[in-house]
């Protein structure tokens, strides 16, 4: 009987081995599975903050981590929906920088559907192959609805990373994203 409980207690149990620094979830291959981890949306926000997306250079490093330690923003599209008292949250930010932030900010919504993407980090998707998509399907949207064989008709794009695109756009915490973005006025048109 112990045995049988025990058996049983073992399929309810959660994964074990090395767990995140930031979030303890369960370390998987090295990284960090927990798409909500401060540190993976750190790295989204300077992503898309990058030259190559939608520039925001006044947000660096120390904002991006603040803005994810608080849990103030998961995706990009949160960004454009802080409030002031969100940003006054943020420690050592000056009333010049922040005035900085929040104009590149509203200037970002200007940026190429081709900088979006890149800045959206779909896995394996270079900002060069970005524009590309962008440029063949024509949008963004065109781009979230193509089959894994049509992705795959574009130079650079196999079987991997077809699907890899494909499952980035199911996924609810993506589709929201792009949600926000557009209600808050980008354009996914090439």
């Amino acid at each position: 009987v112990v045995s049988l409980l025990q058996t049983i207690a073992g399929f309810f149990k959660g994964p074990s081995g090395p767990k995140c620094s930031e979030c303890s979830s369960t370390i998987i291959g090295d990284v960090c599975p927990n798409l909500d981890c401060p540190l993976k949306v750190t790295e989204w926000l300077l992503r898309w903050c990058s030259p190559e997306a939608v520039n925001i250079p006044a947000l660096g490093q120390a904002e991006a981590e603040h803005l994810a330690g608080l849990r103030l923003v998961l995706h990009p599209g949160e960004l454009y929906e802080l409030g002031q008292g969100d940003w006054d949250r943020l420690d050592g930010v000056s009333a010049g920088q922040l005035a900085e932030i929040h104009s590149q900010i509203e200037d970002s919504k200007s940026a190429k559907p081709g900088a979006l993407l890149h800045g959206l980090r779909l896995p394996g998707v270079s900002g060069d192959l970005a524009k590309r998509l962008v440029n063949e399907f024509g949008s963004i949207d065109a781009l979230r609805d193509a089959k894994p064989k049509s992705l795959q008709e574009i130079d650079g794009v196999d079987e991997s990373l077809a699907f890899g695109v494909r499952r980035w756009f199911r996924d609810s915490i993506n589709r929201q994203a792009l949600k926000k973005l557009e209600q808050n006025g980008f354009s996914f048109n090439a």
